[in-house]
């Protein structure tokens, strides 16, 4: 078994991990990166989800051995990926010579359960390559070249055009697999995708050749793929307010507040998150404007239940430490505050509204 050295406590390595600058905009008091850095997590992912197979995919297309290739690495991605321990076909060869299943791409339920049993896999990664091509078209297409002559004071003119023909050519690479996850306990599906992978080069000539934009699709695929099935460092667009404050949720609505007293008693950071956000750390901290002192904060896991979630905190103990005045409220992604927020609040605590 080939297995990774740690799971993923160090998700700090999981794959394209990058770090950008942040870019911030600015609006009525508050402000927002136009995208951040999360983890994204597949829909059936679970803690208790360790060891998984991938099997050699099935090859529907003219491109001979190219299921096999695309297996063999997804199979590697996701061992360096550490989200989980990843078992190779190596493993697996005795069960599956026995059962004449070593190149039937996706595979029965039974037999996803029969390998649990034997080879101690939560669940199998399999699939069938449908499409693997390329396609050129070419035309035939015109400048219109300046024609230059002199006018009546020996200065340069342009006296006409002439159409200089030239060949357009454009290449398009398509890749295309169906995957499958199968739960090697209960032998159901729990996860399928079928993302289709297309590349283009175009010009004359175009700066990619049709074998080139073909391997870079056969890559795309590959990531488009492990992202369905591994924990993945990704970049997700912030749209709209991502903080506002609020002080009560009635009737599914929120009062939303800028201005708050002591008779308020308390009041609602409400947070917005994309879905994709789901199983992140954040934290929210609430500090006077233009200093750095925490008077208040709240680290929270987001989830994609909600599109809004309120966060409540008490205003009297920040009065009492810090007095009225202006305040911000920062989001941080991460379970502690780091630098810089990736949106801030701008408040007041007052004592009459």
């Amino acid at each position: 078994m080939r297995s990774a050295t740690t799971r993923f406590g160090n998700i700090g390595r999981v794959l394209l991990a990058i770090v950008i600058a942040p870019i911030l905009v600015g609006c009525h008091g508050s402000t927002k990166q136009d995208a951040i850095w999360i983890y994204r997590y597949p829909t059936f992912f679970k803690d208790d989800l360790k060891r998984i197979a991938v099997l050699r995919f099935g090859n529907r297309t003219r491109v001979r051995g190219v299921g096999e290739r695309i297996s063999d690495k997804v199979s590697a991605v996701l061992t360096n990926n550490r989200t989980y321990e990843v078992y190779t076909r190596t493993n697996l060869k005795d069960i599956l010579r026995e059962q004449d299943a070593s190149n039937v791409g996706i595979i029965s339920g039974d037999l996803a359960k029969k390998i649990g049993r034997l080879k101690s896999v939560q669940a199998l990664v399999c699939g069938v390559c449908n499409r693997c091509e390329t396609t050129t078209k070419s035309e035939t297409r015109y400048n219109a070249v300046p024609i230059w002559g002199k006018n009546a004071q020996g200065m340069p003119v342009v006296t006409g055009y002439r159409q200089v023909p030239y060949r357009y050519t454009r290449h398009d690479a398509f890749v295309e697999c169906q995957m499958v996850v199968i739960d090697c306990v209960t032998g159901l599906q729990i996860y399928a995708v079928s993302e289709p992978s297309n590349l283009y080069a175009a010009g004359s000539p175009p700066k990619y050749g049709p074998a080139d934009l073909l391997r870079m699709a056969e890559d795309d695929q590959i990531n488009r793929l492990v992202r369905g099935v591994a924990v993945t460092r990704t970049q997700i667009k912030l749209e709209g307010e991502v903080l506002q404050t609020a002080t009560s949720l009635y009737e599914g609505k929120w009062e939303y507040q800028r201005r708050l007293t002591p008779p308020d008693k308390q009041f609602y950071v409400v947070v917005r998150l994309p879905a994709a956000a789901d199983r992140n750390n954040f934290q929210i901290t609430i500090v006077p404007k233009g200093e750095r002192e925490t008077v208040a904060q709240k680290p929270f896991v987001w989830t994609r239940r909600h599109g809004s979630f309120g966060h409540k905190f008490l205003i009297d103990p920040i009065v009492k430490k810090q007095g009225f005045g202006d305040y911000q409220a920062k989001l941080y992604s991460g379970p502690v505050a780091s630098t810089p927020p990736i949106a801030t609040y701008d408040f007041s605590i007052v004592e009459k509204r």
